[in-house]
């Protein structure tokens, strides 16, 4: 195919649900057309796209004909990383997102706290990330251009990115960093001023925090 049109349309009719990400493919002998209500179904049918490449005997590449009406059954298809208890380098995170937005999975949970460490940098509460403060992977954490990286990354690929931390359960890296509990008077004032500043100076773009 020489050609590549996109058509952005008010409605795909046979799609009952989930309009927004529903797309239709379309590829002939002489075009590809794609149609979607937004840039998320254009998003979905380019990765549908890249699935169908084949190559022939001759060692040319080809897409077959087809017509493809696509939509998903569930809003939320998502994946959990824990690096709470361990530790995954932003470049392996992003291997992932990348990988995984092939296949349609929309959502990344990002478990950043647990009780064997505290694995987001506060600038407000630097104790948190101290070498002491962890049980295990003694100074691995994710520094705040870490993880603006990650949400610009996600946002790239079509992945709504939801950061977990958590309380006042699993929550001993924080005791060992700060001395209190965080259902004690000051660990609850800390806890909000950490919220704020999780909320304000490193995630201000996204819609949900765990």
């Amino acid at each position: 195919p020489s050609d590549i049109s996109i058509k952005m349309v008010k409605s795909i009719p046979e799609v009952k649900i989930n309009l927004d990400e529903a797309y239709r493919l379309t590829v002939t002998a002489e075009e590809i057309i794609i149609e979607a209500t937004t840039d998320r179904g254009v998003y979905w049918a380019m990765q549908t796209l890249e699935q169908l490449i084949d190559k022939n005997e001759n060692g040319q590449y080809y897409i077959p004909a087809c017509e493809i009406t696509d939509y998903p059954a569930f809003r939320i298809r998502g994946f959990m990383h824990d690096v709470g208890r361990s530790f995954i380098s932003v470049d392996e995170i992003k291997k992932h997102i990348s990988l995984l937005s092939k296949f349609k999975i929309n959502v990344f949970h990002w478990h950043l706290t647990e009780n064997q460490g505290w694995r987001l940098e506060s600038k407000r509460y630097p104790e948190l990330n101290a070498h002491a403060s962890f049980e295990r992977l003694h100074g691995k954490y994710y520094t705040i251009e870490d993880a603006h990286e990650i949400a610009d990354w996600c946002e790239k690929h079509n992945m709504l990115l939801i950061p977990e931390i958590d309380m006042p359960g699993h929550s001993a890296a924080f005791v060992r960093a700060t001395g209190v509990d965080m259902q004690s008077e000051r660990g609850t004032e800390i806890i909000k001023d950490l919220m704020d500043e999780i909320c304000t100076e490193v995630f201000p773009d996204l819609p949900y925090i765990h």
